[in-house]
């Protein structure tokens, strides 16, 4: 992976790119000064031969027009090559006809004469061009006229002082043209190395950053534990101790976020994410950064932060996520349970750190205590919960999760007047587990749907196999309002009650108060087509949820259960027994049953019925036991009470 320092700074780019147009501006310059500087020598060579073609031509023009011979023109000749300047440059003329050969040499070594005279003898093909004698150049034209044979050779003189001067002109211009070079080679790369940057911090961002929130993200995440964690490594490492730097990380994860989602839409929890995260962070310090590393699920890394500090800060966090938010002109509470890992105590890396304050989050939520500092215990918990996830699958295939039944029964004679089905997973390893052990599993692994369908199955199954034995006891099921988004569950259930003859009226469905009153609009529909096919609704946990009359009036249900939290002490509690009989009141006026569930002794039996309440359940009567057992019970025809 590609970190982040060497994503969002690139320091020896800007010297590369300076370093790069020099170096082509340098290259530039140089083939334009060689460029310039060999035509211009070639220009010089040939004008220079064009000079010489011309003396050529009047020497032998004077020499054709001279009657008097090849020795008598020679000093006229001699006097007309250069005007007779004797500061000329070296030259060397040679004259021949059939009579003689004249030669005439000014400036030159007798050396050079000698070679120059051997050189004609030995090429009598030459006509014009540039000879090389020694570390010297010379120009040489050969011509011929009636007769007349002349060969001219020169030093190249003029040409190297017209050569000297070009150098010279040139240099100055590859210098100008090279500062000039050096000037736009640093403006462009400023501009470049500018535009670059702007670009590689936009995509910094993107990489390290979430779209929605414009938080922190994983990816930046990982990069800062690791520059922390080994920064404070090192630094425990040179002042030999132990620890040199602390820190705790958070993770957080929304409770009912899912739940908002489904029922307002993903533009309603995508503003919800937004508050809640803006809640976190105003409730940080500076050096203290906020992640989103997705969903419904935060991060927050505090370095120097101890355990105990940990724990405040933990505290205002759950305050913060607790406190309504104005979704779609409701006031939404979420709630969050978050897990928190110190470092070092609790690992020495942050994907340790990560991995065990993951943990202590799920047994945060598991428990519902709001937030949960990390142990071993945890570990092993979330170990053995990763285990049993990963295990749902072939449980349902195994059918190992098996229905047990709580009766429910008459107050006042205790007969049986119907069941609920209570979930038990016959794990082949850990034993019989309660639904606590599984539930969240199911909720959280996507198969909420189908574990759905599975409980409906079976208990129409059992509904069928009692009534072959003359037996029809009403049985209630928990669903989940995920089930009740299945969009095929209504015809699902139709189904299947029809496969096994079992009339829908033996089959209630009961809705736990606090989640089904926050997906009211997205379930209604549902809850109307299960009504019209005859099937029993019943509100379970009812006074937990904090729900409106308006609410109870709008769903319909057939029957109420009072919560177990308001029957265990109502006798002694004065409050808890105005609730439950605000509730029987309520009970009556819309037209529904009352069942209380918790009874565990005669004494709150007794109070109930006196109050008016006319069913109940709890280990007062008997415990969820399996189907043959209430076949039993109900066979025998006693009162359970």
């Amino acid at each position: 992976m590609v970190q982040l320092s060497e994503l969002t700074r690139d320091k020896s780019f800007r010297t590369r790119l300076i370093l790069a147009c020099l170096g082509v501006s340098l290259f530039v310059s140089v083939i334009y000064v060689v460029v310039s500087y060999r035509l211009t020598a070639e220009l010089g060579v040939e004008t220079g031969l064009q000079a010489m073609e011309k003396e050529a031509n009047i020497i032998l023009s004077e020499l054709v027009s001279n009657n008097d011979g090849l020795a008598a023109s020679a000093a006229s000749v001699a006097t007309m090559i250069y005007g007779g300047n004797e500061e000329e440059a070296g030259i060397f003329a040679r004259v021949s006809r059939d009579e003689g050969i004249w030669v005439y040499v000014r400036g030159l070594k007798a050396s050079q004469a000698d070679d120059f005279r051997q050189y004609l003898a030995d090429h009598t093909d030459l006509a014009r061009g540039m000879l090389e004698f020694g570390d010297e150049k010379f120009l040489y034209i050969h011509a011929e006229r009636n007769g007349y044979k002349l060969d001219l050779i020169q030093t190249t003189t003029s040409l190297d002082l017209t050569m000297a001067m070009v150098a010279k002109r040139l240099s100055i211009v590859s210098v100008v043209v090279l500062w000039i070079a050096i000037w736009l080679a640093l403006t462009l790369s400023s501009f470049i190395a500018k535009r670059v940057q702007q670009k590689n911090d936009a995509l910094a961002k993107i990489a390290t950053h979430d779209g929605l929130t414009g938080f922190p993200n994983r990816r930046f995440l990982d990069d800062l534990l690791e520059t922390c964690i080994d920064n404070a490594s090192s630094s425990a490492d040179s002042m030999d101790e132990p620890v040199a730097g602390q820190g705790c990380l958070f993770v957080i994860d929304l409770d009912k976020f899912k739940e908002v989602n489904d029922s307002f839409g993903h533009a309603a929890g995508d503003k919800l994410l937004v508050e809640i995260a803006l809640r976190l962070h105003g409730a940080l310090s500076s050096n203290q950064v906020l992640v989103r590393v997705g969903g419904d699920e935060f991060i927050i890394w505090a370095p120097g932060l101890n355990i105990d500090e940990a724990k405040g800060l933990a505290k205002s966090l759950v305050e913060q996520c607790d406190a309504p938010v104005m979704i779609n002109n409701l006031a939404i509470n979420t709630g969050a349970s978050i897990g928190i890992a110190h470092y070092p105590t609790h690992a020495d890396s942050g994907e340790s750190l990560i991995i065990n304050a993951d943990t202590a989050m799920y047994k945060a939520k598991q428990l519902r205590c709001g937030w949960m500092l990390f142990d071993e215990s945890n570990a092993v918990d979330y170990k053995k919960q990763l285990r049993l996830r990963a295990e749902l699958t072939g449980a349902l295939e195994r059918e190992e999760i098996k229905l047990y039944y709580q009766p429910k029964v008459s107050l006042k004679d205790g007969d049986i007047i119907g069941v609920e089905a209570l979930a038990r997973w016959h794990h082949p390893i850990d034993g019989i587990l309660p639904p606590g052990a599984f539930i969240d599993l199911i909720e959280h692994s996507g198969r909420v749907q189908e574990f759905g369908r599975y409980i409906i199955c079976q208990s129409i199954k059992q509904l069928a196999a009692w009534r072959s034995q003359q037996i029809e006891l009403p049985l209630a099921l928990n669903l989940s309002p995920y089930n009740l988004l299945d969009p095929g569950l209504v015809d699902f259930i139709a189904g299947t009650l029809e496969q096994f003859d079992v009339p829908a009226s033996l089959l209630e469905i009961e809705l736990t108060e606090s989640e089904t009153s926050m997906n009211i609009e997205s379930i209604q529909s549902r809850l109307d087509a299960l009504k019209v096919l005859g099937v029993t609704l019943t509100i379970d946990d009812f006074g937990t949820g904090m729900s409106s009359l308006a609410y109870i009036a709008n769903l319909n249900v057939n029957i109420i259960k009072i919560d177990r939290a308001f029957i265990c002490d109502m006798l002694t509690n004065d409050k808890h027994l105005a609730i439950v009989s605000t509730a029987l009141a309520l009970s009556k006026s819309f037209g529904c049953k009352m069942v209380a569930e918790g009874i565990e002794d005669k004494a709150q039996a007794e109070k109930l019925l006196a109050m008016g309440c006319d069913y109940g359940q709890g280990y007062l009567f008997s415990k969820p036991v399996e189907s043959n057992a209430i076949t039993a019970l109900y066979l025998k025809g006693g009162s359970l009470v």
